[in-house]
């Protein structure tokens, strides 16, 4: 079917920043056909959708996530980073199931779709159930199994991580593209780290990895190997394939020699969680400055409690301006361009932007609410002023996943249901045991 949304602006995002008042986009295939003014393109279509008062825009792509963790959302919040994973998350973990990762993930679609999200980079467990949630969501996922080394010492988790990285390449209609994820230098050892880079370059994966991100972790790993976490993975190979580095909040000049070296992938900000667990703040203007892509992502909602990537975008341009002192140090466009371009440049994909040819990953935003009137800069209102609870039209790879705020792809409500009754359960296993139950 051939689809044309049309609305009051279209925010390209292209190489020229363009922007239509109003404009349109068409797309059939899950491809992009036309974009430009709103009566430029007289095509017949099979379904017209009019958006008076929204703002078009492409999908944002969420760079970094535990999509399943939406189940432990709100648990031992204010805690340190350490004391967080380590004393609540990690025993809760290890009492989920595979149905519970499957709901959790399609918990964590489902925000993520009635936030324009079109897309998410993802590490977790019991990764065939995340992937199969995936699928049925509509969404795109670059999904890796989150992989402890010293867990794993007869390789074999890395092997079932080939595997899996085998049987999903060609499913779920192409969104959906397998990683492998070693979780970090303080939980996986520099021996580690190299055979997951052989892997990788044996078999074509790129890397997801957290790298830097807290004080702590870069004091350990120079107190444990001499070598800030950037190093140890640069001289591990990691860098040799495309690498995304979750967080990168503690990088320094020191580690700029290694990271111009990535061949593809980038660091992505996590700039809401870095803050609630007191990292810091990425440096992006030392990783501009030496053009190393950027991109946004929100980390699992356990540590960021939603994951709205408006909510993402402010923050981001809140903090560099703060840590710069200066309030051009961060633009709006430039927040804009990290959730869409630079997380799409990182995760090597096509997308983040509405250009024929490009993905028909687009999405809609209400324009008329109060607080996003009235319109002297469309830009400025889509990262400042909305919120992702503004989105009617989630568009992904063609498929219309949010049609005037509703879900379309699965019972929104069941799954709401379902987890209210299993983090229910969960909290009571956790309770019991604290009492001795």
């Amino acid at each position: 079917m051939r689809y044309r949304l049309i609305g009051d602006y279209v925010l390209t995002m292209d190489d020229h920043a363009t922007i239509h008042h109003p404009g349109q986009v068409t797309w059939e295939d899950g491809v992009i056909l036309s974009v430009g003014p709103g009566d430029s393109d007289h095509s017949p279509v099979d379904q017209e959708i009019y958006a008076p008062d929204h703002l078009v825009l492409p999908g944002l792509l969420n760079g970094h996530n535990h999509a399943a963790m939406s189940l432990l959302r709100g648990m031992a919040d204010d805690s340190p980073l350490e004391e967080w994973l380590r004393q609540h998350i990690w025993p809760v973990e290890a009492k989920l199931t595979p149905d519970d990762i499957y709901l959790g993930t399609l918990l964590a679609a489902a925000e993520m779709i009635r936030s324009g999200t079109v897309g998410f980079a993802d590490m977790y467990f019991e990764v065939d159930r995340v992937a199969e949630a995936v699928r049925d969501s509509g969404l795109r996922g670059w999904i890796s199994r989150g992989l402890v080394g010293f867990d794993d010492p007869g390789e074999e988790k890395l092997a079932w991580s080939r595997e899996f990285a085998r049987r999903w390449r060609e499913r779920g209609d192409g969104r959906i593209v397998p990683m492998l994820g070693p979780h970090a230098p303080y939980t996986c050892s520099p021996a580690y780290l190299e055979k997951v880079a052989e892997a990788a370059r044996a078999d074509g994966l790129a890397v997801h990895i957290h790298l830097s991100e807290s004080p702590e972790e870069v004091r350990d790993m120079m107190r444990q190997y001499g070598k800030s976490p950037i190093q140890i993975a640069y001289d591990a190979g990691l860098f040799s394939v495309p690498t995304l580095i979750a967080h990168g909040v503690q990088i320094t000049e020191a580690d700029i020699p290694w990271l111009t070296r990535l061949s593809g992938g980038g660091v992505i900000a996590c700039p809401v969680s870095n803050a609630k667990l007191g990292n810091g703040i990425m440096p992006y203007r030392l990783l501009q400055e030496h053009r190393i892509p950027v991109g946004l992502g929100t980390d699992g909602a356990a540590s960021t409690n939603t994951l709205d990537m408006f909510q993402e975008m402010k923050a981001m341009a809140w903090m560099q301006k703060l840590q710069n002192q200066r309030p051009d140090a961060f633009t709006a466009y430039q927040a804009l361009w990290a959730a869409t371009r630079g997380t799409a440049e990182v995760l090597g994909h096509p997308g983040g932007q509405l250009a024929p040819g490009a993905p028909a990953d687009l999405i809609a935003v209400r324009g008329r609410s109060d607080h996003m009137v009235p319109e002297w800069d469309p830009v400025a209102n889509v990262v400042y002023a909305a919120v992702g609870a503004d989105v009617d039209y989630t568009v992904v790879n063609g498929e219309i996943l949010l049609a005037d705020g509703i879900i379309t792809r699965f019972d929104e409500m069941a799954v709401i249901k379902e987890a209210r009754d299993r983090g229910a359960a969960l909290k009571w296993l956790v309770e019991g045991e604290s009492h001795g139950i």
